[in-house]
């Protein structure tokens, strides 16, 4: 029991400052990011596939959620997401999350260096926030430099959640600089949240429905990837269809409160079962203490500096991208990775990319049958 407070009290803490980053990327006040990793978390943890995950607000539905909200309004923001966990609900009472069990290992890793992009892109506009000197810009960068070193030192040497190390350090070198923080963006308001329907307009609706696909789809890739990764790593089963019922939930409830969503985290799963964590208490105290730090500690929430956060990114990046996969002799993958990236680039939407380098994984797997079948015939 010791374990799962302990580790669920660490993972608490690291998920503030993704959750602050995420909500950035969206382009929405920062407790509106802690909110939906609250919520995601808790559904996680109640309701999940196996014990040891942890969900919250993420750069795979973040980078979607935020091509919604910039084509039809911030007011668009809940219904999206609402749709988004009504799709997952709908795929988990079909069955049809079995279908992801198709998905190329390639297009995932396209998928990865998309979202990877996706997520640098989407940082770029807080580069520059208050800070129109060169002088400032050469600091924020410095700053946020300075803020991912520290991360990523702090996972080797440390025994301190990384992106805590990294905010620590931004705040102490950033504060004295007076470069820009999250209180200038926005207040941080330590209420709970309060649950409400949104306005049903079939055109709002029917507008973002792409986005809330590419929401539920994106969201569930990385959740049932994450799945298999830890239950193969503690050789314990786990059931993809209780987590896809779980994100679902989440999302749902989420989008009812006017936050952002999300799905399961790598990052912060592997922390907490890294820690020892071995039952879903430990999820239940990461929700409870993310809870906690946003009702009593929002003024020092606003104090961050955004070039740590900008430097947690950072990191977040070259750990999401699968780069490796970028250095192949197979025409085969190689068409399957572009074709993954650029739709996903193009059209911000990451299940449009995933859909396209399975098709074109598939389409030439039935060229090669066909083409075997014919010289097998002569």
């Amino acid at each position: 029991m010791r374990i799962e407070v302990l580790s669920g009290l660490t993972v608490a803490i690291a998920l503030v400052p993704e959750a602050i980053s995420f909500a950035l990327i969206v382009g929405v006040a920062p407790q509106v990011g802690l909110w939906a990793a609250f919520f995601m978390a808790l559904s996680c943890a109640v309701f999940g596939g196996r014990p040891g995950l942890i969900s919250g607000a993420t750069g795979a539905t973040a980078v979607i959620l935020a091509g919604a909200v910039t084509k039809f309004g911030i007011d668009s923001l809940a219904t999206t997401v609402i749709l988004a966990g009504i799709l997952q609900l709908i795929i988990w009472a079909t069955s049809a999350w079995k279908l992801f069990r198709l998905i190329p290992k390639t297009a995932i890793s396209g998928f990865l260096i998309a979202l990877a992009i996706l997520i640098l892109g989407g940082q770029l506009r807080y580069v520059t926030l208050g800070n129109p000197e060169h002088f400032k810009l050469l600091t924020v960068v410095g700053v946020a430099l300075l803020s991912m070193t520290a991360m990523l030192l702090s996972s080797k040497y440390l025994k301190m959640p990384p992106a805590l190390a990294a905010i620590i350090v931004g705040s102490l070198i950033g504060i004295p600089l007076g470069i820009a923080t999250v209180g200038d963006l926005s207040i941080v308001s330590g209420s709970f949240p309060i649950p409400s329907l949104p306005k049903l307009d079939w055109a709002v609706i029917l507008g973002v429905l792409p986005f809330s696909f590419g929401i539920a789809v994106a969201g569930l890739t990385e959740s049932l990837l994450t799945v298999d990764v830890v239950s193969h790593k503690l050789n314990e089963h786990g059931d993809k269809g209780k987590e896809t019922m779980a994100q679902g939930i989440g999302n749902t409830v989420s989008g009812l409160f006017g936050t952002i969503g999300g799905c399961v985290l790598v990052g912060q799963t592997n922390l907490n079962v890294s820690a020892g964590a071995r039952h879903r208490l430990s999820g239940l105290v990461a929700a409870g203490g993310l809870a906690l730090t946003i009702l009593f500690f929002a003024k020092y929430i606003e104090m961050i500096p955004l070039a740590g956060l900008i430097g947690v990114m950072l990191v977040v990046v070259y750990q999401t991208g699968d780069w490796r996969s970028l250095k192949t002799s197979s025409v085969l993958h190689l068409a399957v990775l572009l074709s993954t990236i650029v739709v996903s680039l193009i059209t911000h939407n990451l299940a449009l990319g995933i859909l396209a380098g399975t098709l074109v994984f598939y389409s030439e797997k039935a060229v090669a049958y066909v083409q075997t079948r014919s010289e097998n015939r002569y």
